[in-house]
């Protein structure tokens, strides 16, 4: 009989020392039982990982780069969810939309048992309760709720979110994972219109009430930034649902990611030495500075999920000394139900030998850099796309597969390879760009958008 246990070790530790980093030289000072948890700088569910694209800084150099990088174990744990899905019923939603956003829906109900929670607001001009937070009985009952759904009215994206997460905060309990999805196909007309006060307000409700968001835009008129923006305030994910395999696939793979957790409630907090360096970009997760230090709340870490994520600091002045980077990761391990801290620190020293510099360059970082720099380019190249200035969005996409291509590197490279091939899809789409209809535009921004956004998350990694 398996008992999870394997000549007297649990399992679930020898399948994660399978996949797990080296472990980096730890230089920070210990503190078992830290306030914040138990000291572990090599537990296996999480594994952290950080590194510097030079352990010097050279002559002339003016940015420094921090690369992090969290995995998550290959074993999970099963968390009951508290969910309430805000459902756009505007007038836009008639015909496929509204079928998309049903097919969604039962495939979510059909996926959720009596531990978990769930309830469905609606919303148009006004926002109402289909379906109270309540422990999932019925799924036929519930999904026969389904029905009564019919388009009308505006888009109050702001009512449909204030009910949403009042519904979640009902029922809410910290052994959950307590979450909003929002679905819609438009841009609000009604309520709370400006992009930036919906996004302060879900930034809002989640810190405060420890309640995640993740979006879902349904066709093609939505604005994809927003609903990017909505999810990264709300600390969740974007999803595009184009057609009907979409609505199941992409709810899909956000119910599975759910539904196995390594890990929650994670923080990463990074001190660098501010005298020297100014932070100017943070690639790959949202960000807060607090007090000269930089604070990124993942919420959870799922199996086998990378998280990587690249700082880039500019440099103020010439070091006189050896600097720290100093990182702490706090969470919550699920397979073991303890609070645990892992640190590490990178240290950077002054170096004025350009021999010495060439041969302690990090390939590893110098991919990282590569890959979200063409990521930023593509993303730039859109934006131009969409304001018809053509000339500079194929600039940027021949700068973007530039980089890749002459790194050499580029080829052996699997992220490398899929942030190639996405641009270069996007670019040969504008060969013709003249034949194509304002359908088939908005549609491939979309769709490239959201691949872009699924490569800089290392989602499909």
């Amino acid at each position: 009989m398996n008992n999870g246990f394997k000549n007297g070790r649990p399992l679930h530790r020898l399948i994660c020392i399978l996949t797990m980093w080296l472990p980096l030289p730890l230089l920070a000072q210990t503190s078992a039982n830290n306030a914040a948890g138990n000291y572990s700088p090599n537990d296996t569910v999480v594994k952290l990982k950080t590194a510097l694209d030079n352990i010097y800084l050279c002559p002339n150099k003016k940015s420094v780069y921090l690369y992090l990088d969290l995995k998550g174990c290959s074993l999970g744990k099963r968390i009951p969810l508290n969910i309430s899905v805000v459902f756009d019923r505007s007038h836009s939603m008639k015909g496929e939309r509204i079928h998309f956003g049903k097919i969604a829906l039962e495939y979510l109900i059909d996926h959720l048992d009596s531990t978990d929670n769930m309830s469905i607001v609606l919303y148009d001009h006004l926002a109402e309760v289909l379906h109270g937070s309540e422990p999932i009985r019925n799924k036929e009952e519930l999904k026969k709720k389904l029905h009564h759904i019919h388009p009308r009215g505006a888009t109050n994206i702001s009512a449909g979110l204030d009910l949403g997460f009042t519904e979640v905060k009902s029922t809410y309990n910290s052994t959950k994972i307590n979450k909003v999805f929002l679905m819609s196909d438009g841009i609000p007309n009604e309520g709370i219109t400006d992009f930036y006060l919906l996004e302060r307000m879900v930034k809002l409700y989640s810190s405060k009430n420890n309640i995640t968001l993740t979006s879902f835009g349904l066709g093609h008129e939505f604005d994809e930034v927003l609903m990017h923006d909505l999810a990264e305030a709300g600390g969740g994910h974007y999803y595009y649902i184009e057609n009907a395999e979409d609505a199941s696939k992409e709810l899909g793979m956000e119910v599975k990611t759910l539904l196995s957790v390594v890990a929650k409630n994670v923080s990463l907090s990074i001190e660098f030495p501010s005298d020297y360096l100014e932070l100017t970009n943070v690639n790959g997760q949202h960000h807060t500075l607090v007090n000269g230090m930089v604070v990124i709340d993942l919420n959870e870490v799922h199996p086998n999920e990378t998280n990587g994520i690249l700082l880039k600091f500019n440099v103020l002045k010439k070091l006189d000394t050896p600097v720290l980077f100093n990182t702490s990761l706090v969470y919550e391990n699920m397979i073991t139900n303890t609070k645990m801290i892992q640190k590490r620190m990178n240290v950077l020293s002054p170096q004025y030998n350009l021999d010495t510099c060439d041969k302690t360059t990090s390939e590893a970082v110098l991919e990282k850099i590569i890959y979200f720099s063409s990521n930023d380019l593509l993303e730039s190249a859109i934006v131009d796309a969409e304001n018809n200035d053509i000339v500079s969005a194929k600039n940027k996409l021949k700068k973007g597969k530039g980089i890749i291509s002459n790194d050499g590197k580029g080829a052996q490279s699997a992220l490398l390879t899929k942030q190639y091939k996405t641009i270069d899809d996007y670019d040969k789409h504008w060969d013709d760009f003249h034949n194509k209809s304002e359908h088939e535009i908005k549609k491939i921004h979309k769709k490239t958008r959201h691949q872009n956004y699924k490569h800089r998350k290392m989602k499909d990694s």
